[in-house]
């Protein structure tokens, strides 16, 4: 028990206090108290020293880490150099190598095909291909083609394919001149195969319908044809049942000499004429120099000839100056600025003129590029930016029936029509065509009152009876959503979703069908960024030259295998099967070939530059960004790599992952000691104290961590000799593999 107080023992004893005890006890009572307080004070005292000291000692120890930090890291970054340099010489001597022997090899093809690269060569084929009236049968045409479209493609390999420095703009624009040429060719010819099976119609009649019906394709594309023979008002819809395609015309076109032509490509020769298609250019703003140097000029009077030495020199200054502005925006923007001597000359200045200018030149020259602007368009127009054509493009024409041959007891008397395709524009300018055919429709007929409310309707929301069209998607193409419809209009050069009602769609059948008055290339649409942002990813080594890159997508899970300098799609074992992406896996290929083939498949996971202005991300420094993605492929053999929920609590100049060494190829187990947390930012990299699992965000790096230059040789002190040994051994092929991927992916700062 505590001792009692003396007041209470005093009270006890005696029952009432005297003023000596009284007083006795209130000094008693303020020693205790003063002695608590002293207590209190050392106490307090020595928890502070020891707090001074433990603070000494770590930063004492701070400072031994950046010192120690601060003689590495010269070293650190030049060995890091050195490995890239090497590695990026190897690639580019290997890739120039390839490409001297690909040219040699067309050089020496002696198979009669043009060379595309030569104007003489591929002018002369398109030449004689239009000339050629004698191959515009449909065989012909079709058999003609895959060389038309391989050429093309060698063309579009060619300008993705060689060095900027190796291909002159001039080349380049004539590329993409003889591309447009060879495309315009190919549906030329296939316009000159139609106008042969029309005016052939009548012979080429089905014998039960009476109308014309015919389907002829290859690989590349399909050509269907229906002809209007009978003209039956009783007319509804006809299928082509090959290829799951069925359209229903209005009454006023059952009744006239039209004929349907539906082409089916795999390719999309349009998109690339919209002005969206590819991303802003950038435009540099105009400096602050620029603007003064043009009032200096306007208002400077002629200088005294005392000070011509002057400003002699602050002309040269200021031409050096310009010169270097000129390479920087050469640079930036491609080439495309004017020259020196394009330039009006810069006024001779002083060196106190000219000394601020530049200053306030720098200062706008650290600031952004800014976007180009183009005009403000409508809603219904693409935004090829945010949306993409998947699947091909659906030609959908509606062409003019032309007279058919006649037998005239022993003659057969054919009128002359000429040789040009006629499209027939619906709903016409005129009308006179729907007003006609609308007085036959109607004469003697009853029509449901229902249907007649519902092509009233239709008419009224299209401004014209719509047409019926129902088709299966592409079974090699995965829709994540019901695609949109859109139409090509080439007046404007765009893709636009008005003219469409009553879109369905069927996931199960994957039947597509909608009412629309356009005529001309139809094509179906889905989100670019619909897996963006990503859930999570990993890297992970199988073994050497040997990864496993795996996307957790917003909507799928992809794995990519990685082997060599190849690499293959795969999904992952526990995600859903999609029989759409059958013949895109187990395929090996280049990692372009392979981004390209899962854009066309609907697997698109790689976003663009300006593909922030669609996601909600947290954008991470492109330097830091970049330079991260170089030094995990270089680890990719024996290091794994994973994504980290503190990334985007980081801000934009640190990154965050998770990294562990890995020799066997199985997964990473979920023990929470396996994994180190790391933080990259431009001046080091450091092991983390925290893990994936704490709770709170701290910055604190590990007990006995060491700071690095990079990520690189982070990696190195938590290797072993097997794996650093492993790390030396990669092959620069393996590593540029890992590396296109994961730049592509930009998984850092989509995740």
């Amino acid at each position: 028990m505590p001792p009692k107080s003396p007041a209470k023992s005093a009270k006890g004893k005696k029952g009432k206090l005297s003023k000596a005890e009284k007083e006795r006890l209130k000094k008693e009572e303020l020693e205790l108290k003063a002695k608590e307080e002293e207590d209190a004070r050392l106490k307090a005292e020595q928890e502070e020293k020891e707090r001074l000291e433990r603070e000494k000692l770590e930063r004492e120890e701070r400072l031994r880490i950046e010192a120690a930090e601060s003689q590495r890291h010269a070293t650190e970054v030049s060995e890091l150099f050195s490995i890239l340099e090497g590695n990026e010489i190897a690639l580019a001597n290997i890739h120039d190598e390839r490409r001297a022997k690909a040219k040699w090899e067309r050089y020496m093809l002696c198979d009669g095909t043009p060379d595309p690269t030569i104007a003489a060569e591929v002018n002369t084929y398109i030449n004689l291909s239009y000339e050629a009236t004698d191959t515009n049968a449909i065989e012909s045409v079709i058999a003609d083609s895959k060389q038309t479209l391989a050429l093309t493609s060698e063309l579009e390999f060619l300008l993705d394919d060689t060095p900027e420095k190796e291909l002159s703009e001039s080349q380049a624009a004539r590329y993409r001149e003889t591309i447009n040429e060879l495309q315009n060719l190919l549906s030329s010819k296939i316009d000159a195969a139609t106008v042969l099976l029309l005016k052939a119609a009548s012979s080429l009649a089905d014998t039960e319908s009476g109308n014309l019906q015919l389907v002829k394709g290859s690989p590349d594309f399909t050509v269907m044809l229906w002809g209007n023979l009978t003209k039956n008002p009783r007319f509804k819809s006809f299928e082509f049942e090959e290829e799951k395609f069925i359209f229903e015309l209005p009454k006023q076109l059952a009744l006239s000499d039209i004929a349907i032509r539906v082409v089916r490509t795999q390719y999309d020769h349009y998109s690339h004429l919209c002005r969206t298609f590819h991303a802003k250019k950038k435009k540099k703003p105009v400096t602050v120099m620029e603007t003064v140097a043009q009032e200096m000029e306007d208002k400077e009077d002629k200088p005294e000839e005392a000070d011509k030495t002057e400003e002699e020199q602050g002309q040269i200054n200021s031409e050096e100056k310009q010169e270097g502005d000129v390479e920087k925006a050469e640079d930036e923007d491609g080439g495309n600025v004017e020259t020196d001597e394009q330039k009006p000359p810069t006024p001779s200045k002083t060196p106190q003129q000219t000394q601020p200018v530049q200053a306030d030149a720098e200062e706008v020259e650290d600031e952004d590029e800014v976007e180009e602007e183009y005009d403000q368009e409508d809603e219904d127009t693409v935004d090829l930016r945010a949306y993409q054509v998947l699947g091909g493009v659906i030609h959908l024409d509606l062409l003019s029936l032309p007279p058919q041959p006649k037998q005239v007891k022993s003659w057969v008397m054919t009128q002359v029509s000429g040789n040009e395709l006629k499209r027939v524009a619906y709903p016409a300018g005129d009308n006179r065509l729907g007003q006609t055919l609308s007085g036959t429709m109607t004469m003697g007929q009853t029509l449901d009152p229902k249907a007649l409310a519902s092509a009233a309707a239709a008419t009224e929301a299209l401004g014209a009876p719509p047409v019926g069209i129902s088709f299966r998607l592409r079974d090699d193409v995965l829709y994540s959503e019901e695609p949109q419809m859109a139409y090509w209009c080439p007046d404007r050069k765009q893709w636009r979703l008005d003219g469409f009602i009553d879109i369905k769609f069927n996931e199960e059948t994957r039947i597509l069908s909608f009412k629309t008055i356009n005529f001309g290339p139809l094509a179906c649409l889905q989100d670019k960024h619909i897996n963006m942002p990503f859930q999570s990813w990993e890297l992970r080594p199988v073994a050497e030259n040997h990864a496993r890159f795996t996307v957790m997508a917003a909507i799928i899970e992809a794995e990519i295998e990685i082997k060599g300098s190849l690499c293959c799609f795969r999904q992952t074992p526990d995600s859903e099967t999609k029989p759409e992406l059958s013949d895109l896996k187990e395929k090996w290929m280049t990692p372009k070939q392979l981004i390209q083939a899962m854009k066309t498949a609907g697997v698109n996971l790689f976003p663009e530059n300006d593909s922030k202005k669609y996601v909600s991300i947290v954008e991470k420094n492109t330097v830091i960004e970049d330079a991260i993605y170089q030094q995990m492929a270089l680890a990719a053999s024996h290091f794994a790599f994973a994504w980290s929920k503190w990334n985007s609590d980081a801000g934009a100049e640190k990154v965050i992952l998770q990294g562990t060494q890995k020799l066997l190829d199985e997964a990473p187990h979920d023990k929470k000691d396996e994994w180190s947390l790391l933080m990259v930012s431009k001046q080091r990299t450091m092991k983390l104290r925290i893990t994936e699992y704490d709770e709170e965000f701290s910055e604190d790096y590990a007990d006995g961590a060491q700071f690095h230059a990079d990520l690189y040789h982070m990696v190195c002190e938590l290797s072993t000799e097997e794996g650093m040994e492993r790390m030396r051994s990669t092959d620069f092929r393996f590593v540029d593999a890992v590396h296109q991927l994961l730049s592509a992916t930009r998984l850092l700062t989509y995740s």
